[in-house]
């Protein structure tokens, strides 16, 4: 079955899109960007346009404001969309599947490339629960000027790619990321379940999974950088061959930052307390913080 992505994709035309994208454009100006402006800036008749916003507004892509300037605003699918659009054009994914997973701050689709491989598709929806929250535990978003929701979408975006890249490139495990536009991140599809859904797993393997995960946090402090600040079994998959894989980084910290050595204490002692409840598996949390920081060479 298609999913409603991709039905919505095939459903926009060239002229759709230009007026996304020039509401996308100065909605760093304006929270509700004038009519007037769209019109100007799309070069559509008056006609055109008024047939396009009717459109995008019946298919829940822009809200409206009334008032003595008509003005337009995107909402999160509406940039999914030009993010795929993108992608598409690229040559990155062919079509868009269905939803595999969310949460508070992303939802996961699978997809398709051209070559008929499948990829994850990650959409980051930071700020949708508590714009408040999320300045006061980011610090990365407190320094953003003239804040809107789409902008920080993007900015986490990027910067999770950024950081997958890095981790990627120095053999931990993660995912591999293979392309990213606007708020949205594609990536390797490792075939598996979320540590959550494990309920039983053999010592052997509960050992060595968790030690993956604790080699996986060194690489990440010692040759990166970072910290990853919010490790938990949300975001581990263990895939169908056994392995340790820490799929989701986009609120980590730098190594130097004022919170990186509590929040690497709560990763590692969350995790730790998660497999010995869990699995009956014990490791001792300060051997394994001085294993992450390079103080010792083994657990």
């Amino acid at each position: 079955m298609t999913s409603r992505l991709q039905r919505l994709l095939e459903s926009l035309d060239k002229r759709d899109f230009e007026v996304l994208r020039v509401i996308e454009r100065y909605m760093y100006r304006f929270e509700y960007v004038p009519v007037e402006l769209i019109e100007k800036r799309s070069r559509l008749k008056p006609g055109e346009l008024l047939k396009s916003i009717d459109k995008l507004s019946t298919l829940k892509l822009v809200k409206r404001r009334l008032g003595s300037v008509t003005g337009y605003t995107l909402t999160y699918t509406a940039l999914d969309l030009l993010a795929l659009a993108n992608l598409v054009s690229r040559g990155v994914i062919s079509r868009i599947g269905d939803r595999i997973g969310v949460g508070k701050e992303s939802d996961v689709y699978i997809a398709e490339t051209p070559t008929g491989d499948l990829v994850v598709v990650k959409f980051h929806r930071e700020g949708r629960t508590s714009f408040t929250h999320l300045r006061r535990h980011r610090a990365y978003v407190a320094r953003v000027d003239r804040v809107g929701w789409l902008r920080i979408a993007k900015l986490v975006g990027e910067r999770e790619f950024k950081a997958l890249l890095s981790l990627h490139r120095e053999k931990a495990r993660v995912p591999e990321p293979i392309a990213y536009n606007r708020h949205c991140v594609v990536q390797e599809y490792i075939p598996g379940i979320d540590l959550y859904r494990v309920k039983q797993l053999d010592e052997a393997t509960a050992k060595k999974t968790l030690l993956e995960i604790l080699e996986s946090l060194r690489i990440a402090y010692l040759r990166v950088g970072i910290v990853h600040g919010d490790l938990s079994e949300y975001n581990i998959m263990i895939t169908d061959e056994g392995e340790a894989y820490i799929i989701d980084w986009p609120q980590y910290v730098y190594r130097e930052d004022e919170t990186a050595e509590s929040l690497l204490n709560r990763d590692v002692n969350y995790i730790i307390r998660f497999y010995k409840r869990r699995y009956g598996i014990g490791v001792e949390p300060d051997r394994a913080l001085r294993y992450i920081k390079g103080e010792i060479n083994a657990i």
